[in-house]
C-alpha cells in the first residue's frame, strides 16, 4: 500500500517500482489529482480530500483503507490475523513496541 497525496511528490516511486519489479501488488491510495505514483499501480484508490480547513481531510482515506484491510484479512483468513499478533510480540520482545492499549509500558532492558 502507498499513500501519495501530492502531485509533486515523487519519493513513493522508487519504492512503488521496486515492489512492482518483484511481482508484488501496488496499491495507491491518493487524491482526486492522482500522484505520479498511480501509473505504477495495479489498483488506484483515489479519494477525495476537499475540506472547509487549509488541510487535506483524509476521513474518507481512512475509511477506504479499513474498508480494504478488512476485506484482505478476511480472504486471508487465519493466518492474516496470527500474523500482526506474531510480529507485535515479535516488535516488543526485541523492544520496537513500549505501549498499547491496556497494557502497561514494556521498556527495553539495559
Amino acid at each position: 500500500m502507498n499513500f501519495e497525496f501530492s502531485p509533486q511528490k515523487f519519493d513513493g516511486i522508487v519504492p512503488t517500482i521496486h515492489v512492482a519489479e518483484y511481482r508484488g501488488k501496488v496499491v495507491v491510495f491518493t487524491d482526486t489529482w492522482l500522484s505520479p505514483v498511480s501509473v505504477h499501480a495495479d489498483v488506484v484508490l483515489p479519494c477525495r480530500t476537499t475540506s472547509t480547513s487549509p488541510y487535506d481531510n483524509l476521513v474518507p482515506t481512512l475509511a477506504v483503507t479499513e474498508t480494504v484491510v478488512a476485506h484482505v484479512i478476511e480472504s486471508l483468513g487465519p493466518a492474516a490475523r496470527d500474523h500482526p499478533r506474531h510480529t507485535e510480540a515479535t516488535a516488543r520482545r526485541i523492544g520496537l513496541v513500549w505501549f498499547s492499549l491496556g497494557h502497561a509500558p514494556v521498556l527495553p532492558r539495559a
